[in-house]
């Protein structure tokens, strides 16, 4: 065999990887894409039952619910009252669920607000925010760009 053929056959084997190392590329990056969005749906759907838990709380206790309760927070929030222990314990769990909403919809505010009614939300709950029985909750347990998004809505 002469040389040009061997160089010939050369440049069609390097072709031949070269093509086969990019069809495997190209269903490569489309099995990862179809893995993140599986995976952000079933976030998603994570979510909604985590809402679901928070609103069946809500219904069990609906004076966890009522901006006459809510707006006591400040005179109750370090006293023995079951009530006031199980509302702190609902403003974690309420906070912390907006946290992850916010972190799923990676900081956009429109997307976070068209999932869940944060707004109305923060507001009923902004005294147990503002005031958390230990003064370092919030700053300690969420980053800055989360506390700057809940602080948003309270005026």
């Amino acid at each position: 065999m002469c040389t040009e053929n061997l160089q010939t056959i050369a440049i069609i084997v390097a072709a031949i990887s070269a093509s086969a190392a990019a069809v495997s590329a190209i269903y490569s990056a489309r099995s990862s894409n179809t893995t993140l969005v599986l995976y952000k749906k079933e976030k998603r759907e994570k979510l909604i039952e985590e809402l679901n838990k928070i609103l069946e709380i809500g219904i069990q206790y609906p004076y966890l619910e009522s901006k006459l309760f809510t707006s006591k927070w400040d005179n109750f929030r370090e006293s023995e009252d079951e009530r006031y222990l199980r509302y702190d314990m609902y403003c974690n769990l309420l906070f912390n669920y907006l946290n992850h909403v916010f972190t799923h919809f990676e900081y956009d505010k429109k997307q976070v607000e068209s999932f869940v009614a944060i707004k109305s939300w923060v507001r009923l709950h902004k005294y147990n925010w503002l005031n958390p029985v230990d003064e370092n909750e919030n700053i300690d347990a969420y980053d800055e760009d989360f506390r700057i998004f809940i602080n948003s809505y309270i005026k």
